[in-house]
């Protein structure tokens, strides 16, 4: 249970005064024990009067009911109004419930739920792909994930620009012969592995950024970078689409470094978003250049 601006530790915290918000101690944030899901019966709300401990028998680990009498000094309680503990603070990552990335996450249905999941989340927001990633770094999977999108874009410009036109024409290879078809094949291959590698040069640049704690490192920037190319579906709408999608993906990555970032300096957070515009943009503009002049 961490607060989700600094991430400083909110267990123990005491209880506000009648009607006060609670707030982290470190940083200011308001929050509410209901903004957390938890194990259940793996958390205690304690009485601030006489320290009887209740478990959370919902199904996010919340009290049930939500507003009683303390059995031990009468006293009105809700869970805002107890001191919040893990149930064997040895083992206090235990006591929350994992919300994970789709993609990543076995329990969210076939691949193709969790691949629409996961862009659902890309598309809403970048700052929503970060907290997700909860398990040690894994950028095999995540690029992955930036395949299918990049092979959907490279296959919808393939038919738009060579198939649609060949079928026009009656069937006749673009460029009057079979080597342009392959030609231009062998470009969309390339357009993809292009793509797929674009996410590291965010990742790569924000990476270097100091952090109060451990560094981010290249693993996980290029997996904020990659489970942000959901965007990318945005280029399966004819002849526009493609710098629609490339142009939301950049915002997309640079949402999740500077979230990536959150509780940080200003001006760090302002770093890793200017670093991640400049990486995205410049590798677009050559994936583009590249493409056109063929």
């Amino acid at each position: 249970m961490r607060c989700k601006q600094c991430d400083h530790a909110l267990w123990n915290q005491p209880v506000p005064p009648a009607g006060g918000p609670r707030v982290c101690s470190e940083c200011g944030t308001g929050y509410s024990a209901a903004d957390f899901d938890f194990g259940r019966g793996k958390v205690r709300f304690c009485c601030p009067g006489c320290e009887t401990g209740y478990y959370g028998t919902s199904r996010k680990g919340h009290l049930e009911p939500a507003e009683f009498d303390c059995v031990g000094c009468g006293a009105r309680l809700t869970m805002d109004r107890c001191i919040i503990r893990a149930h064997d603070m040895e083992r206090e990552g235990e006591a929350m419930q994992r919300v994970e990335l789709p993609w990543i996450d076995p329990g969210a249905g076939g691949w193709f739920r969790r691949w629409r999941r996961t862009v659902g989340l890309s598309l809403s927001g970048g700052t929503k792909v970060a907290p997700l990633l909860n398990r040690p770094p894994d950028p095999l999977r995540a690029a992955a994930f930036a395949s299918v999108n990049a092979c959907l874009i490279a296959c919808a410009g393939f038919a738009y620009f060579v198939l649609l036109p060949s079928i026009a024409a009656g069937g006749r290879l673009p460029g009057g012969g079979p080597q342009a078809f392959v030609l231009q094949v062998a470009l969309a291959a390339a357009s993809v592995v292009a793509i797929v590698l674009l996410g590291g040069l965010p990742a790569l640049l924000c990476s270097f950024l100091p952090r109060k704690g451990e560094p981010i490192g290249f693993a996980r920037a290029y997996e904020i970078a990659a489970y942000s190319s959901g965007s990318l579906i945005v280029g399966l709408i004819p002849c526009c689409g493609p710098p629609i999608g490339m142009v939301w993906w950049t915002v997309q990555v640079v949402q999740g470094m500077v979230s990536a970032f959150a509780g940080e300096s200003l001006p760090r957070r302002i770093a890793a978003g200017l670093l991640a515009f400049v990486a995205m943009a410049a590798g677009s503009v050559g994936i583009v250049v590249t493409v056109s002049a063929f």
